[in-house]
């Protein structure tokens, strides 16, 4: 087939051609043991990258948008004028880690799939390809976020908000305090993020290996009952 060969433009058309591996498996057809070629893997490996980037890179997005609000009450104040849900600081966090639930909670669907030679191979190089992007995001991320909180002192502050108020003394000074509350919560959010990342990329290899564990206990465990029959 050349399916094994092609490349998946999503994660979504990953997962598909996986559930077509799953099928073929779960008939007991025969597969060749290199049926699934190294161009194989390595496609599965670019879109758990592609969907580690994009996790991440979401992840920092959100961050630069949340961080501020929950750092300073009068901007939280102001933004739940107009979205109530901001006053919730648990919303705030949830909103923040939606990537990373939604991408885990796709990859820990998978593990219904990891049944066979073929199926393991091609989830196991999905998970890897993640595994790398958000090592390298998380480590981006948290010196990235180390960085701007020793960057940000009362005079670039200062400087940086009548840059972005154009000398609006009002608006500046709103800018200004809103870095200054938000500078302390830098170094604390940098080691979030290390330990985010890391339960993000531990989480599916739990979930799959060990469905994975105990679909074999529970063979075995069929197995025996019959033969003891």
């Amino acid at each position: 087939m050349d399916t094994t060969r092609r490349r998946f433009p999503t994660i979504i058309s990953a997962m598909s051609q996986i559930q077509q591996f799953y099928v073929i498996e779960k008939s007991g057809q025969p597969i060749p043991e290199d049926f699934l070629t190294i161009q194989g893997k390595l496609n599965f490996f670019r879109v758990g990258l592609g969907s580690g980037f994009v996790e991440g890179l979401t992840f920092a997005f959100l961050t630069a948008i949340v961080l501020p609000i929950l750092s300073d009450a009068r901007l939280m104040a102001y933004v739940a004028k107009y979205f109530p849900l901001a006053q919730s600081k648990l919303f705030l966090w949830t909103m923040n880690l939606f990537p990373v639930i939604l991408t885990g909670g796709i990859c820990c669907y998978l593990s219904r799939y990891r049944i066979g030679s073929l199926t393991k191979k091609a989830i196991d190089s999905l998970l890897s390809g993640r595994l790398v992007s958000l090592m390298a995001k998380g480590i981006l991320i948290f010196a990235g976020l180390i960085f701007l909180s020793n960057l940000i002192t009362r005079h670039s502050a200062w400087t940086f908000a009548k840059w972005m108020s154009m000398n609006h003394y009002s608006i500046a000074y709103e800018i200004y305090r809103i870095l200054m509350n938000t500078k302390p919560q830098l170094v604390n959010m940098a080691y979030e993020t290390i330990a985010i990342f890391a339960l993000a990329i531990v989480m599916p290899f739990l979930t799959i290996w060990g469905v994975s564990a105990i679909r074999k206990l529970k063979e075995k465990k069929d197995e025996l009952f019959w033969k003891a029959a």
